[in-house]
């Protein structure tokens, strides 16, 4: 599996979780919704091509209603960063059940010729400082890589049948139904939400 370590070092400067847009996917949420009762309705916001350049408008994960397209993504500010981020800590508040892309930042895939795995290399062009006075072992980052590829097939084919539907009103937040609709998070206080009928949009998707 090539290279058995990549030397890297978190120092908490806190670029990828105020200066990164994360795009989880529905298994990312799903889990973010059983293990904190968080609300996909107020955590979750979907953006459109003009603020998020990086992705081409080609990309599967476009949800499409009417003429314009959205992609999902976690809540942020500009200026104060993720949505889950604590605003005094500076720490990720759900650190343990943080979706797959913010795991492997800033780690990028690298290959053979053949397409086949060759190990990871940290990404250059990003805000990350990139510190080596670490050791990550790549198996684990490996796993990670193809449990995320996995749960991206199973995007995509939620997302082309979301793109196949036709009525009026359809929005992107009509998505989130399609995969969260019946979940029941573990009970965390005040934490737990409950989709209330009036307060979910009027859709065919379920």
């Amino acid at each position: 599996m090539g290279k058995n370590t990549v030397n890297f070092a978190c120092h908490h400067c806190g670029h990828c979780c105020t200066d990164v847009i994360c795009l989880p996917t529905p298994w990312d949420v799903i889990r973010i919704v059983r293990n904190t009762g968080g609300n996909p309705y107020e955590f979750l916001e979907f953006i459109t091509p003009e603020e998020i350049e990086e992705v081409s408008k080609n990309d599967q994960a476009w949800l499409e209603c009417g003429d314009e397209q959205f992609m999902m993504a976690l809540r942020r500010d500009e200026r104060l960063g993720c949505h889950f981020l604590d605003k005094k800590t500076k720490y990720c508040t759900i650190y343990e059940s943080r979706p797959i892309l913010c795991r492997l930042y800033p780690f990028r895939v690298t290959e053979y010729a053949d397409g086949t795995f060759k190990g990871f290399v940290l990404h250059k062009n990003v805000g990350c400082p990139k510190n080596r006075d670490g050791v990550y072992q790549v198996k684990p980052l490996y796993d990670l890589y193809i449990e995320d590829e996995k749960h991206y097939e199973d995007y995509y084919r939620m997302v082309r049948v979301f793109n196949r539907k036709r009525y009026a009103g359809k929005s992107p937040e009509d998505f989130i139904e399609m995969f969260i609709t019946g979940l029941k998070p573990g009970s965390k206080g005040e934490q737990v939400w409950q989709v209330q009928s009036d307060k979910k949009s009027k859709s065919p998707l379920t």
